[in-house]
């Protein structure tokens, strides 16, 4: 899945199960929900405006096969984030605990919708990789159909959030902006396709 709809399930999420408010677990949340993606951004930008790397070069092969490889690999682990939720349980720290449990839900989501970039999440005990007959992008396993789905729930989270922040300004502005920006990107590269 695309990082912005991670951190919004994860921050819709710390809202909706919110039993007081607690500004430091709802960051902690939020954290977890694009902590896991942070190797990537590293690596492309990194290739990109430091390197000068071809695209095709970046996400063809060193993507899957360079130094970055292990930190992208371990970010997705679905043996990192529980071992580190168990040990915040145990540790009794509140904010490793919400920050684990919110990447464990991004890793596992993403465990599904990953077909042909699909991670090792079992690694380094195994190189199994689960390649999901679902895409997030790929229209070829189903990417455009789970594109929209996402795009739709990602919009009803957004609403649920404006009520939620209704009387914060700042964030309200906030949340309209992403509303915004959410349905440029899912229906510009469309708009492109109808008119050429």
């Amino acid at each position: 899945m695309i990082t912005p709809s991670h951190i919004i399930y994860s921050w819709a999420t710390a809202k909706y199960t919110e039993t007081e408010i607690n500004k430091k677990r709802v960051f902690a949340i939020i954290t977890g929900g694009f902590l896991p993606d942070i190797p990537t951004y590293l690596f492309f930008f990194t290739h990109t405006f430091l390197l000068d790397t071809a695209q095709q070069t970046m996400w063809s092969t060193l993507y899957f096969d360079s130094a970055w490889t292990p930190f992208i690999t371990l970010s997705h682990s679905l043996l990192l984030w529980p071992a580190l939720l168990l040990a915040a349980k145990l540790l009794k720290q509140k904010i490793l605990f919400w920050v684990s449990a919110s990447a464990f839900a991004h890793s596992t989501l993403d465990f599904l919708v990953h077909n042909d970039d699909a991670y090792r999440h079992f690694w380094p005990l195994s190189d199994w990789k689960f390649y999901s007959p679902v895409s997030y992008y790929d229209p070829e396993h189903f990417g455009t159909l789970f594109g929209l789905v996402d795009f739709a729930v990602v919009i009803v989270l957004l609403t649920y959030l404006h009520a939620v922040y209704r009387q914060n300004r700042w964030v309200v502005r906030l949340i309209r902006l992403l509303m915004v920006l959410y349905i440029l990107i899912t229906f510009t590269p469309l708009l492109f396709f109808v008119f050429n």
